[in-house]
């Protein structure tokens, strides 16, 4: 067989240049479908002519509440002096709870959260969102029953993988029913709201155990678990009354029942056949992207500009558990062996959820000021820096170290939660390239679970007394972990504000240096 003319060459390249213009295209005619006046007005005047929108957003979005408290009852529980008595065992005249458990009931709800965001992709996508909200609340009601019911750590283990598949459906439910309803003047807050609400379910559950922690008996805890029940049976009943997304309805050729959703969503005063016309218009880009995609593989995340971009989107969740969320999330348990009293951690973790929820505020208003690369440099520099203190602090067996380790652990959210906590979501999702997003999406998802689950399963080890009982020390840990961090994001991470989809494309083709990326404009190029 002969070998290939420059001309078959010359073509093959021209094609692959064409394909990669016409889905930077594509994906523009779906970024700006909604380019109407509407859209350009200011958030503020939206939201007075969307109430209904805004009442039905925050509603899916507090499904996201859960996870915030069963991260508050995984971190209280533990520290309960009536949960150790059930579930515990005494080791040098204290009461601990198993490494191993500790791990697995953290980690394992993690691992259920991924196996129920896949499950729910597939159902909601064919099904429906309400659908797919009600599966997640009966799931959360049987996972939570378990939990109640537990006598064993093995039967608790059981009720938290079962809810961790309830908070995968919640958690993509959540985000996905608010962006698809929005106006696009409200869509960032409102999708924004998540951060916001998973830290209102972590005060709440530090606000209940804070009233419990005295009880020696089993009551102290499992009102804790019950109280998880009030989240899936709220949502169960808001997913009766909710209309049913009409993005999901027109995908599935239901024109006419998406239209009358659209009624219930919107006032009589605004224009619904024409929402409807950029929602058809949006679908048919998406389709005729999808098409495009159909000869791509997860092969293709790893050749060319797209491994770059891979490793950055993924590695924004290394970069999340790398700053110490693990190790801070066991603040309770580990400041209560540590001596400190368990009514002064409880207070201490109040202040510091409600300085998370604070953080997340902020990182509304700034991310897009500052910008991600700025703001990311300094949350994990900050964070290294904060790590090292408390390892250095641990070297020392006073009281007043112990209370600066106790501080330091409760309010490092007010750095973390408007910088790493925030840019981390947004940058992996910007920099997916276009013709493989869905597929680096899947494989950034993956590598938060499993960075997730190492973290969380080594940090009860790290601190047990009958384990390696670092302390305080355990923070030198993290600190060097941040320390690589900082190196990587300083090489690899660029910044992304002010470019559209179509633009990254061009900028990453063009194998742009990081630090320029700024002031890249590809098309004046």
């Amino acid at each position: 067989m002969a070998p290939p003319s420059d001309s078959a060459s010359v073509n093959s390249v021209t094609y692959e240049d064409n394909k990669k213009e016409v889905s930077s295209e594509l994906v523009e005619t779906i970024s700006h479908t909604q380019d109407t006046t509407e859209a350009k007005e200011g958030a503020w005047t939206s939201a007075k002519k969307h109430p209904k929108v805004i009442l039905y957003s925050m509603a899916a979005c507090m499904s996201s509440m859960l996870w915030g408290f069963d991260v508050g009852v995984n971190s209280i529980t533990v520290s309960m002096p009536g949960f150790k008595m059930a579930f515990g065992y005494e080791y040098g005249g204290e009461l601990l709870i198993s490494a191993t458990w500790n791990a697995l009931w953290t980690a394992m709800t993690s691992l259920g959260m991924l196996i129920g965001s896949i499950i729910c992709g597939w159902i909601s996508d064919r099904s429906g969102r309400k659908i797919g909200f009600g599966i997640g609340s009966a799931l959360s009601i049987l996972g939570v029953g378990l939990e109640y019911a537990a006598t064993a750590p093995g039967m608790l283990l059981a009720g938290k993988i079962i809810n961790g598949l309830s908070l995968g459906f919640f958690l993509t439910l959540s985000t996905t029913y608010a962006s698809e309803i929005a106006p696009t003047a409200l869509r960032p807050s409102l999708t924004a709201a998540v951060n916001f609400f998973i830290n209102a379910g972590q005060l709440t559950a530090i606000g209940i155990g804070n009233t419990r922690f005295a009880i020696l008996t089993s009551a102290s805890y499992k009102v804790l678990f019950a109280a998880q029940w009030a989240f899936p049976c709220f949502i169960a009943i808001v997913a009766i009354i909710m209309p049913e997304s009409p993005w999901h309805l027109c995908r599935n050729g239901q024109i006419e029942r998406a239209k009358k959703n659209l009624e219930k969503l919107h006032l009589k005063s605004t224009n619904t056949d024409l929402i409807l016309e950029e929602i058809q218009t949006s679908i048919a880009a998406e389709n005729a992207l999808a098409e495009m995609q159909k000869g791509t593989s997860y092969r293709d995340c790893f050749k060319g500009t797209n491994w770059r971009r891979t490793r950055i989107s993924c590695g924004m969740f290394a970069v999340q558990q790398f700053t110490g969320i693990a190790f801070y999330s066991q603040a309770l348990y580990f400041l209560g062996i540590s001596g400190l009293a368990t009514a002064l951690t409880f207070q201490l973790a109040l202040g510091g959820f409600g300085v998370a929820m604070l953080g997340n505020i902020v990182s509304w208003f700034i991310m897009n000021y500052v910008g991600r690369r700025p703001l990311l440099l300094t949350g994990v520099a900050l964070n290294a820096v904060l790590l090292m203190s408390v390892g250095i602090a641990g070297c020392f067996n006073t009281t007043d170290a112990l209370y600066y380790v106790a501080f330091v652990m409760n309010f490092a959210q007010l750095f973390y939660a408007p910088s790493v906590g925030a840019v981390s979501w947004t940058i992996s999702s910007e920099v997916s390239s276009t013709i493989v997003r869905a597929r680096t999406q899947s494989l950034a998802i993956g590598t938060n679970a499993l960075v997730s689950w190492v973290m969380n399963f080594i940090t009860p080890y790290l601190i047990n007394t009958d384990q390696a009982d670092l302390g305080g020390k355990a923070a030198f840990v993290w600190m060097a972990l941040c320390f690589v961090s900082l190196v990587w994001v300083w090489f690899e991470v660029p910044e992304l504000k002010g470019h559209t989809f179509g633009e990254l494309d061009e900028i990453f083709e063009r194998k742009t240096p990081t630090r320029r990326f700024k002031e890249a404009h590809p098309y004046n190029e």
